[in-house]
């Protein structure tokens, strides 16, 4: 189920984190495996790049199972943002939602979503 107010293709993270701690849904155990750091600087700037590629849209979608990333993106000043991140949710996109934005992203770019699996794997 679908509940859209306002669909929105701007640049929504403008700071570039200095960390990404990614962890791989294993749903063999149910559970999120250890977490891997990226701090290369020019891997977390691709990845930032790509994310801001996806549509913002407010509104949600009924989530049916366990995102397949949880990237934790940690900040300069020690603030942390998590990025949920759900492949193929849709027949032609990836989803993925933030603890500190309100609504989904929706990546159709297949440039961009080619970029962040080859960063995350």
């Amino acid at each position: 189920m679908l509940i859209t107010n306002l669909v929105f293709s701007f640049h929504d993270f403008k700071e570039v984190p200095v960390q990404l701690e990614v962890s791989v849904y294993d749903s063999a155990n149910d559970e999120f495996g250890e977490a891997v750091l990226i701090d290369d600087q020019e891997e977390i700037e691709d990845f930032i790049q790509s994310v801001n590629k996806a549509g913002h849209e407010n509104g949600a979608y009924e989530v049916t199972r366990f995102e397949d990333y949880k990237v934790r993106m940690v900040y300069k000043d020690g603030s942390t943002d998590t990025l949920r991140l759900w492949l193929n949710f849709g027949d032609d996109f990836d989803m993925f939602q933030t603890d500190k934005t309100v609504g989904i992203y929706k990546l159709k770019n297949d440039g961009a979503r080619e970029v962040i699996r080859e960063i995350l794997e």
